[in-house]
């Protein structure tokens, strides 16, 4: 207790001694360091500090300079002269002013440092431009009220003459450079370690191609000129004002190069060392006041040029890293994205990269919008923070998931995380929501600059850790031929694409028997080659076709070529397979219509196979294609029958003409009596029902006559014949 009410005594008398006694110290030190020049028997102010010092005082203290500002002036009364004093209170009525406006346009940002671009132009205009204007009126005024005659110290004669345009821009000039100055050397008093935070920003605002040697040349320039300027050798040009034109570039560059929080205190030393020499680079003559206000002019113009590139320059850096901030940051989640890791992996070669793939979420984000999945993200990333390092991160992820740089994590800390994952209930609408997580990981060693391939390759390990229940490694073997499964489907999707814009794809045909005598049709089946010419297998091609939305322009496509050799064989009947999204397409039908129509086929020459799962769906659209076939003439055929679910009763409900028995019962009929009894019984559902029934897998003339005893009316298989290119059968 002691020891809390010692350090708020001690916190409060710091708080407010300063107050009260650096405005002293700081007004005298301005004093020193003003540059006055007496021309024809008045004062001439070429460079003014004092109010600079009250008005940093005011700035950083606020309403707790005023017993400070206070006592100054009684010492000033007591022990200065009358003329100090006037000048000291026309200081104090222009900086209370100034200070006044300022801090209203301001509010509470009016004690922030220096060198903001948001209240610069505030600074600019309160501080520096109504800050001397309102000193030199009051000043006049003063000097007229106290000064009856005009042999006074004070420029009284006139108010727009040269005297006072000097004096107006030196106490400007003071201002602009010394607010700044004076601000940042009060808060090193009061808060040593600001000095630190000064010494951080210098170097931020420094750029990287400012070498040592540039800023060598840099200072060796500047040196060389600024003897030249303080050094009274009349005879040569760059010991004239010529060598301050010189300066001005120089300093500009720094400004922008090495930056503001530099450069304006090097200025504001740099204006303190020109004014006390001030007759050594002007010569004191007839046009000695004509060349003053040029060189004021000039000095007062190009400090405000220093303080707005700098201001501008710190500005615009700010905004580049901002922006790059934004290339490396997801706008939805505010997590570190792709590219970031990209930088911190190639920052650090050796750390782990994992990948946590929620595949649940994509149907949630479905029902729920992209924001759902982005809460649960941020939610899960927190989650998963309280089990990593200080020097690991976790990154958003485009896909479902999060990605998580790991420095040399074990297999135990792998297993925490892949559990912690697995374990956490987002809370959504008063639901406790789980998901199952799969974790890929590996090395970054050999990605450092392909991270979106090792993020692919994650996914697919990721994918093969939600189904063995644990953490799985990119690097180990089963991971390598999971992966050129996927390679190979991919190699599938161009060759599928390549195929159907070539007209390339292979049509086979191959028979169906009927055991009453009646002319036997076809079966349309696909084959397609890859780039060698080797067949590709139909379950290898028919689903990524599916997946990628190709199935329907394939189907239409068999549909197009079968028609086109039906019309100049017109005896021949052909049955032709539809993909499930072909039938769930309310336009399908309408192809058909004009498909037939361009080859004039008979409809009724035309079989149609869908599978059980779409003639039997309770979808409209599927019944609605089914019913639009057959009103056009075609006849529908229920494919793989009894592979799905409550066939028997569902049948009822299903107008179809041809039922084809999955190859799956046929196969064992002869040898096992519950696939006999199946295949009997759907025959009998089919003949309630006036549809003829198909046996596919005959293998052997055995499953032949067993199905002819069952009455079956049609038979495939490679017993019964084997399929054969379409053009052949012709």
């Amino acid at each position: 207790m002691d020891s809390t009410a010692s350090n708020s005594t001690a916190y409060t008398n710091k708080r407010w001694v300063f107050p009260l006694v650096l405005p002293f110290l700081l007004y005298s030190l301005a004093q020193l360091l003003s540059s006055h020049l007496i021309v024809d028997g008045r004062v001439l102010v070429v460079y003014d500090l004092e109010l600079a010092a009250i008005s940093a005082v005011l700035v950083l203290f606020g309403y707790r300079a005023v017993p400070g500002l206070i006592l100054l002036s009684v010492f000033s009364l007591l022990f200065r002269s009358s003329t100090e004093s006037y000048e000291l209170l026309g200081y104090l009525i222009a900086a209370f002013i100034s200070y006044f406006f300022y801090t209203r346009y301001t509010g509470w940002r009016s004690a922030s440092s220096f060198g903001r671009i948001s209240l610069t132009t505030q600074r600019i205009i309160w501080l520096c431009l109504c800050n001397a204007v309102l000193n030199t009126l009051f000043s006049e005024v003063i000097c007229l009220l106290t000064t009856p005659h005009t042999g006074s110290g004070m420029v009284c004669d006139y108010i727009f003459n040269a005297e006072t345009l000097v004096r107006i821009q030196g106490v400007m000039n003071g201002c602009i450079t010394g607010i700044p100055l004076f601000y940042t050397a009060l808060r090193i008093i009061c808060r040593p370690k600001y000095a630190a935070v000064c010494q951080k920003s210098v170097l931020a605002q420094l750029s990287e191609n400012v070498g040592y040697t540039r800023f060598s040349a840099w200072a060796l320039s500047l040196l060389i000129l600024m003897v030249c300027l303080n050094i009274p050798f009349k005879d040569n040009i760059f010991f004239t004002f010529y060598s301050l034109v010189l300066i001005f570039p120089l300093m500009l560059w720094s400004s922008v190069r090495i930056g503001y929080i530099f450069t304006a205190p090097v200025w504001t030393v740099m204006m303190i060392v020109l004014a006390k020499n001030n007759v050594n680079y002007i010569a004191v003559n007839d046009d000695f006041m004509l060349h003053q206000v040029l060189v004021s002019t000039a000095i007062f113009i190009f400090t405000l040029t220093i303080v707005i590139m700098g201001v501008l320059a710190r500005f615009n850096t700010l905004r580049i890293e901002q922006l790059l901030n934004m290339g490396l940051t997801d706008p939805m989640t505010n997590m570190p994205n792709l590219r970031a890791l990209k930088a911190d992996i190639q920052a650090s070669p050796d750390s782990t990269v994992c990948l946590i793939q929620v595949p649940e979420m994509e149907l949630f984000s479905r029902r729920y919008g992209l924001h759902f999945r982005a809460r649960y993200q941020k939610k899960l990333a927190e989650h998963l923070r309280l089990k990593l390092n200080v020097d690991e991160k976790v990154y958003y992820h485009a896909g479902y998931g999060l990605l998580l740089k790991l420095e040399q994590p074990s297999w135990g800390r792998l297993s925490i995380l892949y559990k912690s994952a697995n374990t956490f209930r987002y809370s959504h609408n008063n639901q406790q929501l789980g998901f199952r997580s799969g974790l890929g990981y590996c090395r970054a060693t050999q990605f450092c600059n392909d991270v979106y391939s090792l993020t692919g390759k994650l996914g697919i390990v990721s994918g093969l850790s939600l189904v063995n229940g644990k953490p799985e490694n990119l690097e180990a073997q089963s991971s390598r031929i999971h992966e050129s499964y996927i390679v190979g489907r991919t190699d599938i999707r161009t060759v599928l694409q390549k195929t159907l814009d070539n007209d390339a794809f292979v049509l086979m045909a191959q028979p169906i028997v009927s055991t009453c005598g009646e002319p036997r049709y076809h079966e349309i089946l696909l084959r397609m080659l890859d780039e060698e010419g080797r067949f590709i297998p139909p379950d290898r091609f028919l689903p990524v076709a599916t997946e990628a939305g190709l199935a329907p322009d394939i189907d239409l496509w068999v549909i197009r070529n079968t028609l086109k050799t039906m019309q100049l064989h017109p005896e021949h009947c052909f049955s032709i397979n539809l993909a499930p999204v072909t039938v769930c397409r309310a336009s399908f039908v309408h192809h058909v219509q004009l498909l037939l129509t361009e080859f004039g086929v008979d409809p009724h020459r035309i079989i149609f196979e869908i599978t059980e799962a779409d003639a039997l769906s309770d979808t409209e659209q599927s019944q609605n294609t089914v019913r639009s076939l057959k009103s056009l003439g075609c006849r529908v055929a229920i494919d793989d029958f009894g592979t799905g679910f409550s066939s028997h009763a569902r049948l009822m409900d299903v107008s179809a003409d041809i039922l084809k028995i999955d190859g799956s019962f046929i196969r064992e009929i002869t040898d096992n009596e519950v696939s006999h009894y199946i295949v009997e019984s759907f025959c009998h559902v089919a003949k309630m029902k006036n549809m003829q029934v198909v046996a596919e897998y005959v293998e052997n003339e055995k499953i032949q006559r067993c199905l002819e005893n069952m009455n079956v009316d049609w038979l495939q298989g490679y017993h019964i014949g084997k399929p054969v290119p379409l053009l052949t059968l012709i």
